[in-house]
């Protein structure tokens, strides 16, 4: 009797202690999901802590899709922030004035924009967009989905006189890049493991050109198809991925990889003024199964 009192206590006990321990919550945001624990939703950005902590963090709503609390309540948000891999996408990189969208985010790099009208009867707003395309063409081109703007600069048109020369309006932006998403190490050393690559478009950004350019790359060899290359090294530094190849028309030494998938790879580099991304596509990628489908003659 005392034997099966004992027993009854224990379940009892471990019962209350199960039931006792609160379920997290889950948040998700744009690169994954974590176990917290919610304190508070605001109107801009949410409070949480980890399990069995209390150091409280704040992250922007803008980078969570959703979260699920430890009741079974879903909260879901839509997020201005998307997906960005390469120039192709440079439309959707967000640009945010607001300190707290980037909270905790990995920065990637500098940025400027600068963009001047032909003459002094050009359209204000209309330069001031040249110049925000022209950021956000750089965002992209460096890995960057999210631009946070610290400094605008903008002047009116100003007409000349007898004694002083006119000057159109002009636009510059400073700012810096961040993303959302990392490029995946084990991913890149797979695909620089089992495939190989075309070089198939460059494209450039001069930040005094008017915009940035796209040139066809594609070469063929004597069999008359596109001429396929294998990389030869990945290398990781302070969480960058960088490979190294001798089969494009670059100096650099290494550079760096801004977009990673199975049937493309984007890789990057950099001085002062001009960005150049090399955008080269798998032997995966759709392009080669529609030119094995074509009649050569």
């Amino acid at each position: 009797m005392i034997k099966k009192s004992i027993l009854s206590l224990a379940i009892l006990a471990n019962f209350s202690s199960a039931f006792g321990q609160k379920q997290p919550d889950v948040l998700f945001l744009l690169d994954g999901q974590k176990e917290v624990s919610i304190k508070e939703v605001g109107l801009n950005s949410i409070k949480y802590s980890y399990p069995n902590e209390e150091t409280v963090y704040t992250i922007s709503k803008h980078q969570v899709t959703k979260i699920v609390f430890s009741s079974g309540r879903e909260e879901v948000f839509e997020s201005p922030i998307k997906e960005v891999n390469g120039l192709d996408d440079f439309e959707k990189v967000f640009i945010t004035y607001n300190p707290e969208d980037i909270a905790g985010l990995e920065p990637t790099g500098e940025l400027f924009s600068k963009a001047t009208g032909v003459t002094t009867l050009s359209s204000i707003n209309e330069v001031k967009n040249r110049a925000l395309d022209k950021l956000k063409a750089e965002a992209a081109m460096i890995g960057a989905n999210v631009v946070y703007i610290g400094d605008v600069y903008q002047r009116g048109n100003r007409f000349g006189s007898q004694n002083q020369a006119g000057s159109s309006t002009q636009t510059t932006f400073n700012g810096t890049g961040y993303s959302t998403k990392k490029v995946n190490a084990s991913k890149v050393k797979e695909l620089v493991n089992t495939r190989s690559f075309h070089h198939y478009q460059t494209h450039r950004l001069n930040r005094n050109a008017w915009s940035p350019e796209r040139t066809i790359a594609t070469t063929y060899g004597e069999d008359r198809k596109p001429i396929m290359f294998r990389i030869t090294e990945v290398l990781e530094k302070e969480g960058e991925i960088y490979v190294k190849t001798k089969d494009l028309p670059t100096k650099a030494r290494e550079l760096k990889v801004i977009h990673a998938d199975e049937e493309s790879l984007i890789l990057m580099e950099r001085n002062e003024k001009i960005t150049t991304n090399y955008f080269l596509i798998s032997d995966q990628n759709p392009y080669f199964k529609n030119l094995a489908s074509r009649i050569v003659l």
